[in-house]
């Protein structure tokens, strides 16, 4: 299953894991203590799919997990549903979460790579 997201550009860090700022002017301006020759970080922003967060294996889980608390061993290997219907509800949930849950209002970061800071940066 592959993962649909809206890219929403270059982002960038001082420290590999705060990715805040979407120009490298405005780390620099944020960031005082900065000069060329110190590393920082550039990364790729990606909004996420809100349908990625929940999957019909999820679902089926927690049922089973309920009837458990419920019945106990009884339970087990409850429910049993077939890869057709599992598809079915997979699908369903997917098509819910993009219709009703707006994309998230923060984004993961791909391919981060360093990036040494040159006198030049700072002129701009």
């Amino acid at each position: 299953m592959t993962e649909q997201q809206t890219r929403t550009g270059e982002c960038w860090s001082a420290n590999d894991e705060d990715f805040t700022c979407f120009e490298l002017a405005e780390l620099l301006n944020d960031n005082d203590e900065l000069k060329p020759g110190d590393v920082v970080f550039r990364g790729e922003a990606v909004t996420p799919d809100p349908s990625s967060y929940i999957d019909a294996d999820d679902v089926i889980g927690l049922i089973g997990e309920r009837a458990y608390d419920d019945a106990g061993d009884h339970a087990d290997g409850w429910p049993d549903v077939s890869k057709e219907a599992e598809a079915e509800l997979d699908q369903l949930l997917k098509e819910w979460m993009r219709k009703h849950c707006s994309h998230p209002p923060f984004y993961r970061v791909k391919n981060s790579i360093p990036y040494v800071l040159s006198a030049a940066d700072f002129e701009a």
